[in-house]
């Protein structure tokens, strides 16, 4: 089947049960990029993720596909060499949700950066990272620098510098590469827990799995297994070998949604915070996201929250950058709060700690990739995909081919690439108001589902009814249905959280239209009331979560 339907679990199910050459575990981006490209390699391949796909670290991103100007200071210039070129690429495998941004990096007095040591290593990276002409770096006086950010503060500025990096939707770059998988012939379950772990002659061939939805238990056999579930991945390991050595050192990134009014920058800004650490404020949807704090953290894993002390940093580091704003804690509308899943360098500080990733092989042949960042999950699956299928090759005479993930378009990216993106934006959004939808509307459900935003256009015109029955606007209703019938959505955190984003950047539309949304997607799914009521819980906690 090459749907991706809630509605067909169960052909999925009987689907995945068949041997396998491969099962990945682990929904976030990086077992979504393994997927695709071991499947585009020929490989009959699968992939369960125990919660919701990219709920993870994932969906708790800083929401930039970027190179990492600060790897420099820690002399990774491999990582910032492959992560800044993978920019570009990333961009050009789906335009419609990365896209390039101008940032603005003030230089101010007894910063992090002095001006010399700003050019020269802005410099670098760009030569390191194949920085295109039309995106170079342009340093700015003083002058220059407030005329592009008038709110910042005036008396320890000494400059700036205009750069590009690109922002994404980290959620839902990982739900269009699941899509372009599964439609190559891949298989993906979300709420699937790998239980323990099948053996023979002591080396693993599958996985014991229980359905989170049903409470189904059933085994998935392969050939190979690889564990890429980031901030998991010891939790994971330990049920293969309960005496292994734990690979990683967790810490939590905080970011804050304030409204665009509270916060009214004219562009995104890289700007040093109270700590010495490089923060981001980034304009999205009339809202601005503000990040990042890097602590370590020892909690739950699965609801990281936001203490005070985050919420005082962040809100401290925007008012001496911006003095006249003067933000409170009662202007945060929301926030999330992810983990980073590094790989442990003993004595070395949170943001000290390398980004690089690893693979790593135990004695039953469990792959495991642990560390990375988003921006490089591609080459990062490829390395996965490059050691999976060389050892598969040992024991047989099938040659697997090299990746080619860097040329493989998307789910939603069907419009013939970054060339064609910007006709195909200005034509689809006029489309959009054809069926009644403004054209400030039109456009962000253009930005959101790309080449697939027909399927919404149609749910529109067909679903007028269906909507009423509901009592959801029809908007709304016709990206519900998508969700389910293309995006797997099982429950409406699925679709507020990490489908559409609305819990961070539209509460007020979650807390309003929360309930009909649920029954909705209840309905459709064929669950209990019992069921339904324990989903609409699950999103009150998210709410929660977010808001606190």
């Amino acid at each position: 089947m090459k749907t991706f339907s809630s509605l067909y679990r169960q052909e999925y199910i009987s689907q995945i049960t068949k041997n396998l050459d491969l099962l990945v575990i682990g929904g976030g981006i990086t077992g979504a990029g393994i997927l695709l490209d071991a499947r585009l390699r020929g490989l009959k391949v699968g992939l369960i993720e125990m919660q919701d796909f990219s709920s993870g670290t994932s969906s708790r991103s800083t929401k930039l596909i970027h190179g990492g100007l600060r790897y420099l200071r820690q002399m990774e210039f491999s990582l910032v060499a492959e992560v800044g070129r993978e920019r570009k690429i990333v961009h050009d495998l789906a335009p419609h949700i990365t896209s390039p941004e101008v940032m603005l990096l003030p230089l101010i007095k007894d910063g992090s950066l002095g001006k010399l040591a700003a050019y020269a290593g802005m410099n670098l990276y760009e030569y390191l990272a194949k920085v295109k002409l039309q995106e170079k770096n342009k340093m700015l006086s003083k002058k220059q620098t407030l005329v592009k950010e008038p709110l910042l503060k005036e008396d320890i500025l000494r400059g700036g510098i205009s750069y590009y990096e690109y922002r994404t939707d980290d959620s839902r770059l990982t739900v269009e590469l699941l899509k372009e998988a599964i439609t190559q012939g891949a298989v993906a379950l979300n709420y699937t827990k790998a239980s323990s772990f099948i053996y023979k002659d002591g080396k693993i061939c599958g996985a014991n799995v229980v359905d989170l939805l049903s409470n189904l238990e059933y085994e998935i056999r392969a050939t190979k297994v690889v564990n890429a579930t980031g901030p998991w991945v010891d939790t994971l390991d330990t049920l293969d070998d309960a005496s292994v050595t734990p690979k990683l050192f967790l810490t939590k990134g905080v970011h804050i949604v304030v409204d665009g009014k509270r916060l009214p920058i004219k562009q995104s800004i890289y700007f040093d915070g109270d700590l010495k650490r490089m923060i981001f404020a980034i304009p999205r949807e009339g809202k601005v996201y503000i990040g990042t704090t890097d602590t370590p953290y020892a909690g739950d894993y699965t609801n990281p929250e936001i203490n005070i002390e985050d919420k005082e940093y962040l809100l401290s580091s925007v008012n001496k950058m911006f003095p006249t704003v003067e933000l409170k804690t009662s202007d945060i509308e929301s926030g999330w709060a992810g983990l980073r899943p590094l790989i442990k360098q003993s004595k070395k500080s949170p943001s000290a700690i390398s980004r690089k990733d690893e693979i790593f092989i135990s004695k039953s042949g469990l792959v495991t990739i642990a560390g990375g960042k988003l921006t490089g999950y591609r080459k990062m699956a490829e390395r996965v995909v490059d050691t999976v299928t060389e050892e598969m090759q040992k024991n047989s005479r099938i040659m697997y081919g090299a990746c080619s993930t860097d040329r493989t378009l998307l789910s939603g990216a069907k419009y013939g690439g970054a060339i064609q993106y910007h006709d195909f934006l200005f034509r689809k959004s006029k489309q959009g108001t054809t069926v009644g939808l403004p054209l400030e509307e039109s456009s962000r459900l253009v930005r959101r589902y790309g080449s697939n935003v027909d399927k919404i256009f149609k749910n529109i015109q067909t679903g007028k009814n269906e909507a009423i029955a509901f009592e959801v606007p029809l908007p709304l209703y016709a990206e519900v249905l998508y969700g389910i019938e293309e995006e797997c959505v099982a429950s409406p955190s699925d679709f507020f959280v990490r489908r559409t984003g609305k819990l961070y950047f539209d509460i007020d539309t979650v807390k309003k239209w929360k309930k009909p949304v649920g029954l909705m997607i209840g309905e459709k799914l064929g669950y209990t009331a019992k069921m339904m009521q324990q989903q609409l819980g699950k999103l009150e906690e998210e709410i929660r979560t977010a808001t606190s």
